[in-house]
């Protein structure tokens, strides 16, 4: 089957909500919104939303661990009066879509952020977990205790809406960082993947799990990914996983043309071990 598959971003309400929740006439305003988008996006046919259930530490979904995303109401931690998530898993199904939790992993928030978010920030919750990364916090993916934690979100997701996949969204090391512990960087990003994999799996068997890796897994015989890709620049051996089995979809972020992208989609498909591999396009 085919994927026709669209990022749809709560981050900021870059895609949605645009408005706030601060009463009933709110909630339906924001609901009328959400159905206007999948209505257009089933008629572009499409048929997988990744809708964006974890943000930054912070949900779209009712969550006994992390608060509710500030973009529903304009106050962080406040439930905006209805369950987005679950609102859009009912209005994906009636539509025959399939709906994927779209999890951002390790960045946080901003410093400033956390600050306002006082002690339900993740960094005053759990700061054996967390690492400021300039002005960003970020979960440490050399921690432990850090697949753990990211594996009880996917878990809970998953036994609480009825979605058909969890989407794993900056599941790498920032960029730029020291060129060193390379071989160990790796591995723990791939120790943290086949976490997740195996708790969302022993939940749900028939669960897709997919995640979007950079967009060049690395460098192609005649062409050079220009020192930023995948393997390398931020430790995703992303072949590994589809390898190993504990990737069952990919959607490298190939937001390139010409020969920055084709020899670099060929180069995911012939190493994608059977698996689905649906280029992310910009």
């Amino acid at each position: 089957r085919e994927v026709r598959a669209v990022w749809l971003t709560t981050y900021l309400g870059l895609d949605w909500p645009r408005t706030r929740a601060k009463d009933a006439a709110g909630v339906k305003r924001q609901k009328e919104d959400l159905c206007k988008i999948l209505d257009e996006l089933k008629a572009a046919g499409t048929n997988i939303v990744l809708f964006q259930a974890r943000t930054r530490s912070a949900t779209t979904y009712a969550s006994a661990y992390e608060p509710w995303d500030e973009i529903f109401t304009g106050r962080a931690g406040e439930y905006p009066g209805y369950d987005p998530m679950a609102f859009a898993v009912q209005e994906c199904h009636r539509r025959g879509m399939e709906i994927h939790a779209w999890v951002v992993s390790f960045p946080i928030c901003h410093v400033p952020t956390a600050k306002r978010l006082g002690k339900s920030a993740l960094p005053s919750i759990h700061p054996e977990l967390c690492q400021k990364c300039g002005d960003v916090w970020m979960m440490d993916p050399g921690v432990p205790g850090t697949d753990k934690y990211l594996a009880k979100i996917c878990s809970e997701i998953v036994s609480k809406y009825d979605v058909d996949g969890i989407h794993l969204d900056y599941i790498r090391y920032p960029e730029k960082t020291a060129k060193n512990k390379e071989d160990w960087r790796r591995d723990n990003i791939t120790r943290i993947v086949r976490q997740l994999y195996n708790a969302i799996k022993e939940e749900k068997p028939w669960i897709r799990v997919s995640c979007s890796p950079v967009g060049k897994y690395s460098d192609v015989a005649r062409y050079s990914a220009k020192g930023w890709n995948a393997y390398n620049a931020v430790y995703q051996d992303a072949v590994l996983w589809l390898k190993e089995g504990i990737m069952d979809m990919l959607s490298p972020m190939m937001y390139f043309k010409g020969n920055h992208f084709f020899p670099f989609a060929a180069d995911w498909q012939e190493q994608s071990h059977g698996k689905v591999i649906a280029p992310g396009l910009g």
